[in-house]
């Protein structure tokens, strides 16, 4: 598992969506386990985007950061379908959505606190670790250049 740098996701920075759709295709899901780090974080970022919402596990009805997350990073999914279908059914946690606005928002607000994100963990190959930081930075590079906006 890579830990990807703002040097090392420069090239998922370039990113155009050229088909817009609210969840996995067939081939995009025969695809995931073979995914290449830039290409699950290119992924991730691009589906998010045309969703504007991040989907993660948690135990309450409401997603929210958990007060430390130490060397456990926070599973992320762009859809409910993969969050369900990759969250362990042993777990107590359950698929809760945020919307992108409220996950940009929940990161600002930890100022220097290290948050480690797993972008689309799945059990064959596990996820891509990435700073929360670092993904903020991506996220916001990508509203900054007009290609996408959050509505609001």
């Amino acid at each position: 598992m890579t830990v990807l740098t703002a040097t090392a996701t420069a090239t998922a920075l370039n990113l155009q969506v050229e088909e817009m759709h609210f969840q996995p295709t067939d081939s995009e899901l025969s695809a995931l386990p073979t995914m290449s780090d830039d290409e699950k974080v290119y992924y991730f970022l691009t589906r998010v985007m045309e969703s504007e919402e991040i989907w993660g596990g948690s135990e309450q009805p409401h997603w929210s950061l958990p007060p430390e997350s130490g060397q456990n990073p926070i599973p992320l999914w762009p859809y409910q379908s993969l969050a369900a279908s990759f969250l362990d059914p042993s777990s107590p946690l359950q698929p809760v959505a945020t919307s992108l606005e409220h996950f940009i928002e929940l990161i600002e607000q930890e100022g220097d606190r290290t948050i480690m994100l797993e972008i689309m963990p799945l059990p064959q190959t596990g996820g891509t670790r990435i700073e929360a930081k670092v993904l903020l930075s991506m996220f916001e590079s990508l509203i900054d250049s007009g290609t996408y906006f959050i509505e609001g």
